[in-house]
């Protein structure tokens, strides 16, 4: 039976969560969520990267927390899968120096995901940017990447595909165009919440009344009436102001004043990762060994979720030996 790289993307995101104040932050300035976001990424990275943008802000998102949630990966998997994911600039593991209550200072180590792909540069000027400032506040200031251009239409999101499809599952619960835009928010804010938009729509279209008088007004009230809790938020244990950011290694406690970082990475840990490569040390774990059996799941449905997570079509991988 084939293989696909799908389960990282479609588990909902119950996933630990790092001390107060370190762990996953948003980048600013990213583009909407749409089918096509990890569409230029291999099938793990893609699938890794899509389960990481669902995580709420403050998530342990290193390579030992993510292989202890996703069962396909090993370790050296995940830490592969992560330096690919930062030379593809969606990455940044940033030191970041705190005044806290009391006025005592401290250092807290963060990882900055973007689903838009930055360029070195644009990493470079974030880090400089938030050199003094608050971080959340900012966005204005870093420079844009990934615009749509002038004169084009936006990309429509994931949450107006799921909206727009439903037609085609159920005559009843036939959109226009304006009637999607207007319930996007609430499609997105369920996705958010770390349902995907497989389950999104099965939820929509379930157990529908005889007759549905208006699509538009039926699905509002269904999207309100049944929307997921949303995650708590993790509350600082001190309050917060940024006097000072480094770039990190990504694997290491190595930063940019103490060695040379490329992409992200320092040469030492990128060596490492290079020589488990070559080695085949970086691939799924075997059956035999995984720490909880991969859910039975059937074949065409794993086809038709992964091209609902990715956007990449089917996409097969080579056949387990």
């Amino acid at each position: 039976m084939a293989t696909t790289h799908i389960s990282a993307a479609l588990r909902a995101p119950s996933h630990p969560m790092a001390k107060a104040g370190y762990g996953k932050r948003h980048a600013p300035d990213q583009a909407p969520r749409g089918a096509a976001d990890f569409a230029h990424l291999p099938a793990r990275e893609a699938a890794i990267a899509a389960y990481v943008d669902r995580l709420p802000e403050g998530s342990a998102i290193g390579y030992k927390p993510l292989a202890e949630e996703l069962s396909d990966y090993g370790q050296q998997a995940c830490r592969s899968a992560l330096d690919r994911l930062t030379r593809a600039g969606h990455l940044r593991r940033i030191k970041v120096h705190l005044t806290v209550d009391g006025g005592g200072k401290r250092w807290v180590t963060r990882t900055y995901f973007s689903r838009t792909a930055r360029d070195a540069a644009w990493w470079t000027e974030f880090v400089r940017f938030i050199r003094g400032v608050d971080v959340p506040g900012q966005p204005d200031a870093v420079p844009e990447a990934g615009q749509e251009p002038q004169g084009e239409p936006p990309a429509r999101s994931e949450a107006y595909d799921v909206l727009a499809g439903l037609g085609r599952r159920e005559p009843r619960l036939q959109l226009s165009d304006g009637e999607c835009v207007v319930l996007e928010h609430l499609v997105d804010e369920w996705m958010v919440r770390g349902v995907g938009r497989e389950q999104v729509a099965q939820a929509l279209v379930a157990g529908l009344p005889a007759s549905v008088h208006s699509a538009g007004a039926f699905l509002r009230k269904r999207l309100e009436k049944k929307m997921p809790p949303a995650p708590q938020p993790r509350k600082s244990a001190f309050r917060e102001e940024v006097v000072g950011a480094e770039m990190m290694c990504a694997f290491c406690d190595e930063d940019e004043t103490t060695t040379t970082l490329v992409d992200g990475v320092c040469v030492d840990c990128r060596a490492d990762i290079d020589r488990d490569e070559a080695a085949g040390a970086t691939g799924d774990v075997p059956d035999t060994f995984l720490a909880r059996p991969r859910g039975a799941t059937d074949v065409a449905a794993r086809v038709a979720e992964l091209r609902a997570a990715s956007g990449r079509g089917t996409l097969l991988l080579p056949r387990r030996r």
